[in-house]
């Protein structure tokens, strides 16, 4: 089985940044416990032409070759495929791609899934400042990511304040670990062949430029009242914390006799309290999965198989055998959904039960429309009785 990346589109890149992200991105294999498949989008047709440098498939296909990749057209998402790409043209959506199958380590994507288990805030800085480097972490895809590309991502990746929140902080680590590159060449040091990597294809402006773009999605989010349950929580606990910290030293400035510390505590404390007021009138709300819509037509068809799949005393008829043999499709649907429907940073408990109150949903759903459906039936059935009746008195 394979697990496909999100598409990712290379409008407005020029050779050295595709040659940096290629050599970052493919040159070693990959932890994973799957084989993978990247798309990225190199050409579009008249509307977009612009966006794209016309030798972008070009310069794709030379840095690939470079580090040892070969074009192969029938490559597909399977192990015997790793360290191949392939060209295509999407004549539905009018787009080039590049699809790249890389080279992948499943023992050490394996091993890192068994000793990860969840999303813990611990671990050293050593161990943080490499996770920031891998290629699939969302802080060195939204780095290496052009402005338009990041802010979709973004949006299809994140629903959630508390997610935007743990990726400006992935981003804000990035930033300094960029600045120590800068003051490294400032001091004629020498980068390491990763710092290398990672400055050639960003830079500490474009950076600054996606943490102010999302700052201001946040405050937002919490302007607009977009928040659950959990982050209403947590900002009113952050919000009280700070009011009392004020108070407290407001209260040591009086003593003090500092007038003009006190007024700008007093005008924090304003500002302070407007905000928990504010907080305070929130109505949490819940974010619909990504694919939720697809997800519950998709389970709404497979209850009946799996209802018709339970029948006991009787065997099934060669129309219902029939019927049954798309149930491991329809699986295979949801689960892929799913999939496609997890974000960034998102546990996987929580997220587990997001996708169970859909099941849930769809089968609600279902019993409701089958009473409905009896109920019709029934009423049909009553109103013809009541015809044949009258109309064999009719007769008499």
């Amino acid at each position: 089985e394979s697990e496909e990346s999100e598409q990712f589109d290379l409008g407005g890149y020029t050779e050295r940044q595709i040659d940096g992200l290629v050599q970052a991105a493919f040159k070693e294999p990959l932890p994973a416990p799957q084989m993978l498949r990247f798309t990225f989008v190199v050409g579009a047709g008249k509307l977009a032409r612009q966006k794209y440098d016309p030798q972008l498939p070009k310069f794709m296909a030379a840095a690939l070759r470079g580090i040892g990749f070969t074009e192969d057209r029938t490559a597909s998402a399977c192990l015997e495929c790793q360290g191949s790409f392939k060209q295509q043209h999407d004549t539905d959506k009018n787009l080039k791609t590049l699809q790249v199958f890389p080279r992948v380590d499943l023992r050490s994507g394996a091993g890192a899934a068994a000793a990860g288990g969840g999303s813990s805030g611990g671990g050293d800085a050593a161990e943080q400042q490499r996770d920031l480097s891998d290629l699939g972490s969302p802080g060195y895809l939204a780095t290496v990511a052009s402005q338009p590309t990041y802010e979709k991502m973004v949006r299809g990746k994140t629903q959630s304040w508390a997610q935007r929140r743990q990726l400006l902080a992935e981003l804000q680590a990035m930033a300094r670990q960029f600045r120590d590159i800068e003051n490294k060449m400032m001091l004629v040091q020498p980068l390491t062949e990763e710092e290398q990597e990672l400055y050639d294809v960003s830079s500490t402006d474009a950076l600054q430029q996606k943490i102010t773009w999302l700052e201001a999605e946040l405050k937002a989010m919490v302007d607009q009242g977009q928040l659950t349950m959990g982050e209403k929580q947590q900002l009113l606990d952050q919000v009280e914390q700070r009011i009392q910290t004020a108070t407290e030293e407001l209260e040591l400035a009086k003593e003090e006799k500092k007038p003009k510390k006190a007024d700008k505590l007093q005008g924090m404390l304003a500002n302070m309290t407007t905000r928990r007021d504010k907080l305070t009138t929130v109505v949490p709300i819940r974010h619909p999965l990504r694919r939720q819509a697809e997800i519950l037509q998709a389970r709404l068809e497979l209850i009946p198989l799996e209802k018709l799949e339970a029948t006991k005393g009787r065997l099934l008829s060669m129309e219902e055998m029939k019927r049954l043999a798309a149930k491991p499709d329809l699986e295979q649907k949801v689960r892929t959904l799913e999939e496609q429907s997890l974000g960034w940073f998102e546990e996987e408990a929580e997220f587990q039960a997001r996708c169970e109150a859909i099941a849930a949903a769809a089968l609600r759903q279902f019993e409701k429309s089958q009473k409905s459906s009896a109920k019709t039936k029934n009423k049909g059935g009553s109103s013809s009785a009541e015809w044949q009746t009258v109309s064999s008195m009719g007769k008499g």
